[in-house]
Order: structure tokens, then sequence, then C-alpha cells
């Protein structure tokens, strides 16, 4: 009888053990289609296609930023200047073309060169100097904002050059040019993080870097290159953004990188590296859009909003602690 019990207790705790790693893997997948339910109910309007649509091109700026997040918070970074790099990029393109004059190719060269030196900084720093990345980030952040303010003087621009209103308001087929790119954006941070070697590598620094350093990786370099590949996506995000808008505001992109950080907690990569997939940054990027659309839907006050937002982020970070603790107590 008693090895009868202990059989059954050893296929239960087998039962349990499979459940409990199905819902760390996929219970992201069904609490997002739980929520599109939920909301279908609430809206009939949530399911038209012109709603999808539009949540889609909502949340193309924040969902390319998320891929480039998500290296970053793989290799145990974080970087809350992006949401400046956006509005300082898109300053500098936007007067060089309007008062300056510049054709548009210029316009699209600044954006990348003004996002990818904030994010040589940014990586440098933190990988070469040993400087912590959230306090480097912060301090791009308030001088990339105060940059921002002192070259547009507060002004706001529009009606940029065709190129960029055929990107912004475009569309292949029936999907809009910004959703598209998102999607590429997505595709091509998967190919890389997940089949190659500088993938594998990312993960390995992560997850531990002292390792790594033994394994002969070069830590440094690839913690700088997160960096970097953050800051071309931010770049892309701010060429998406302007083009949608056909205008450049200084308030651009503010609370771009708490979004982006909550879609890449949500979606299962961890605060402590080492841990996460493309896959689910995505799905973390439609909850949060989701969610979104379904205050605006529903009526609720831009002042509750703002709770709600804040509300996820915690929420976000709360269920990435307990997700890691109760990773750790299923592998012992």
């Amino acid at each position: 009888m008693m090895v009868n019990n202990k059989v059954l207790l050893w296929k239960e705790k087998g039962i349990g053990r499979q459940i409990s790693s199905f819902a760390l893997r996929y219970g992201i997948y069904i609490v997002f289609v739980i929520l599109c339910v939920l909301i279908s109910v609430g809206s009939p309007v949530f399911l038209t296609v012109g709603n999808l649509s539009n949540i889609l091109l909502q949340t193309s700026a924040v969902g390319i930023i998320a891929v480039g997040m998500t290296y970053v918070i793989i290799a145990r970074g974080i970087d809350v200047s992006v949401g400046a790099i956006v509005a300082l990029s898109s300053a500098v393109a936007v007067i060089a073309m309007k008062d300056g004059g510049q054709p548009w190719w210029i316009g699209l060269l600044l954006i990348f060169t003004t996002s990818l030196a904030i994010g040589i900084v940014n990586g440098f720093s933190t990988a070469y100097l040993r400087m912590p990345a959230f306090l480097v980030t912060l301090a791009t952040m308030t001088m990339g904002r105060g940059l921002v303010l002192a070259i547009s003087k507060g002004m706001n621009y529009w009606g940029l050059p065709k190129f960029y209103t055929t990107i912004g308001l475009g569309s292949i087929g029936p999907i809009p040019i910004p959703v598209v790119t998102m999607l590429l954006a997505f595709l091509i941070g998967h190919i890389i993080l997940s089949h190659t070697i500088f993938g594998r590598k990312v993960y390995a620094v992560g997850g531990n870097p002292d390792a790594a350093r033994l394994s002969g990786i070069d830590v440094e370099k690839i913690i700088f290159m997160t960096f970097v590949i953050l800051a071309i996506y931010s770049g892309l995000a701010c060429l998406v953004l302007t083009s949608r808008l056909n205008s450049f505001t200084p308030s651009m992109g503010i609370g771009f990188e708490f979004s982006a950080i909550a879609a890449v907690v949500i979606g299962g990569t961890s605060l402590f590296g080492g841990e996460g997939n493309i896959g689910g940054t995505l799905i973390g990027v439609l909850i949060i859009g989701v969610i979104n659309n379904a205050l605006n839907l529903l009526g609720v006050s831009v002042y509750w909003q703002d709770v709600v937002r804040g509300s996820i982020i915690f929420f976000a970070v709360l269920i990435d602690a307990l997700r890691s603790k109760y990773a750790k107590t299923l592998e012992s």
C-alpha cells in the first residue's frame, strides 16, 4: 500500500509539473484569448476589421521598440530612453526637412544617425564603463527630452514630404505599411534571436555573465550590441510614427519605454535575464494594445486610463517575479 501511495504521489507530482510547465509557457496566450472574448462581449465594435486594424496601427511603434527591448532585457539590461530617442530623432529629422529644406533621404539618415548615437552612448556606458543601465538611460532620456525642447522650441511641425506620408498612410494590399513594418521587425528579431550564434550568446550572457565569459563569449560586446540593436529599432519606430502622424510634436514617445518594457515582461521575458522570446513579446504588445483600445471603447476616463496602465506595469513586474520564483521551484 505504501508503495502504491508513493507511485500515486509521484504521478500526481509529475502531472502537476506538466500542468505548471504548460501554464508558464502558454498561459499568456490563453490570457490574450480570454481578454479578447471578454472585451468583445462588452463592446460589439471590438472585433470589427476597422477596429482590429486600428489596434495594430496604434501599437506599431511600441511593438517595434519592444522587439529591441527584448534583446536588452534578456541580456540583463534595461533602457528607459527609447521614448526620448524617438522624439529627438524625429525633431532633428523633421526640423532639418522643414526649416533646413533638406530632402527626405537626409531626414531618413538623420533619424537613424541620431538614434544610433544615443544607443552607442547607452551601450558603451553600460557594457564597458560598467555604469548601471537604468541610470545611464535615465540620464540620456532626460538629456534627450531637453534637447527636443531646445531644438524645436516647443513648436509642432506638420506636412512632411510625400515619402513619409506613403510609409505612414500607405498600405500593401489591405494591410497598412506600419503594420507590415512591425511584423517584419518581429520576424527579423525572432530569426536573429532564435536561430543565430549571436542570439544564443545573448541568452548565455543574460543567464550567467560569468559563465559566458569563461566560455569565451565577449560579454561586453554582446551587451553593447543589444543596446545598438534597440537603438536601430527605435529609429525605425520613429520613422513609422512620424510618417503615420505626418507631423512632429515635442511630446512624441512619452511613455513608450514603459509600454515596451511592460509588453516584453508580460510576454514572458524575465527582468532577471536569460529567458524570453520574440513571440511572447508580440502577444504582450497586443495585450497592451487591446487593453488601451478597450479603455477607449468602454468610455473610461483618460485619468483612470493612466491608473490602469500603471497597474499593468506593476502587475507585469509582479508576475515576472512570481514566475521566476515558481520556475526555480519546479526545477528543484
